[in-house]
């Protein structure tokens, strides 16, 4: 049973939006809590997300716990036990998390793991970190240099 709550408190646009065991393609609203639920495509000044899933957030302040997100844009956000494909935030913070590629101006994660890192400052313990930039970097030139060898080797 989905239970979706519409409150405007003339805030921005379309005031508040709770989502509970329920789904939306898309909500746009001042905040946005969503429990036990997902949706494609979040924007709002603040989302909050608990043992849910979200494709594409836009978001001042982002908050999920237990949940998945495949893309967030957001000035600050805040992963505990979560997985996230792609992070582009100014201040983030990962607890137990998982993030694919995590760009931000300063990271503070404890026992996370990510594959891809670019920041300016990385602060917490515990982290598993596949590829910084510099390591990024060297794995892509050689694995053009591979291909493009093996490319010339077949062509012959």
């Amino acid at each position: 049973m989905s239970d979706v709550e519409k409150r405007d408190d003339g805030k921005r646009g379309e005031g508040d939006v709770t989502i509970r065991q329920g789904g939306a393609r898309e909500v746009n609203a001042h905040e946005v809590t969503i429990r036990q639920g997902g949706a494609v495509r979040v924007r709002a000044d603040e989302v909050e997300i608990t043992q849910g899933v979200v494709a594409l957030a836009q978001t001042e302040e982002l908050e999920v716990t237990a949940g998945t997100v495949g893309g967030v844009v957001a000035d600050e956000a805040k992963l505990e036990q979560t997985a996230a494909t792609f992070v582009i935030t100014r201040q983030g913070k990962l607890e137990q998390a998982a993030g694919g590629v995590i760009v931000a101006e300063s990271v503070t994660a404890r026992d996370s793991a990510i594959g891809l890192l670019v920041t300016r400052r990385l602060e917490g313990d515990g982290n598993k970190i596949l590829f910084g930039p510099q390591a990024a970097l060297a794995f892509g030139a050689g694995f053009a240099a591979a291909l493009w060898l093996l490319r010339r080797l077949t062509r012959s």
